[in-house]
């Protein structure tokens, strides 16, 4: 729900409080003309329970506007959130949160010497699959594959789309080899399931290139190695896993 929705929603639930005051002011003065010429207790009596009834009734309206305010402003939140941190299309990390928690986890694996490993993924030919089939197809590719790659790891590895067709994978606690036999899942994974476009089944591939984090990597580093393996990957024959040479320095 965005802002402008949200406040209209608002301002509706003000004006029923507004109207249901009224009416209860309304009902008042109706009971006072009424019980004008009745006995004089009977007249205090009266006024009295309309009075306790009005009240109840602004409570429970204010109860319920209240609730309904939070569970909108919630969701309105929930929104924000998923369009500030969640790419739209795959429902993976977007580009800034991936880099994000790709610091945090290079500082964490610094800190306790821990092993981790980055990896860059790129969809095969995707350009020839969007100019035969569309883009629409081709965001049914991409919506594929970043639910391949979740379903295939651990729960704690996390999953960005870098950029077009190109995903960034981080693995904590995970050293080259290891990454190499949890990626090689991924690309067997990929490779053997189809994507439905109308009645035909496509099968996509991908390359992937991975680097383990050494302790001297800067976040630019660790990402350039990884591409660089990945290119390395292209290069040699598309649907393959290459790991970055350790003496591969990244270029500034």
């Amino acid at each position: 729900m965005n802002p402008k929705t949200l406040i209209i929603s608002i301002t509706k639930n003000i004006n029923k409080f507004l109207l249901l005051n009224i009416g209860i002011l309304i009902l008042i003065l109706s009971m006072v003309f009424v019980m004008e010429n009745q006995d004089k207790k009977e007249f205090i009596l009266t006024i009295f329970l309309t009075v306790i009834i009005s009240l109840s009734a602004n409570l429970l309206s204010v109860k319920i506007m209240k609730r309904k305010m939070e569970k909108m402003i919630t969701y309105s939140f929930q929104k924000v959130e998923a369009q500030l941190y969640f790419d739209e299309l795959t429902s993976v990390y977007n580009r800034t949160t991936g880099i994000n928690r790709l610091i945090e986890e290079m500082a964490r694996a610094k800190r306790n010497k821990n092993h981790l490993s980055v990896a860059m993924l790129d969809v095969d030919n995707f350009k020839s699959i969007n100019d035969k089939y569309g883009h629409l197809a081709g965001d049914r590719v991409l919506n594929h594959i970043a639910l391949q790659i979740k379903n295939s790891l651990r729960a704690n590895d996390i999953v960005s789309r870098y950029g077009g067709e190109e995903f960034l994978i981080i693995l904590p606690d995970t050293d080259e080899i290891k990454a190499f036999m949890a990626l090689e899942r991924v690309r067997e994974n990929i490779a053997k399931r189809p994507v439905k476009i109308g009645n035909e089944k496509l099968y996509v591939t991908v390359s992937i290139g991975i680097t383990e984090i050494d302790i001297s990597d800067s976040l630019t580093e660790a990402i350039q190695k990884a591409d660089m393996a990945l290119l390395q990957a292209k290069r040699t024959g598309k649907n393959r896993i290459e790991i970055a040479q350790k003496y591969i320095k990244a270029i500034d």
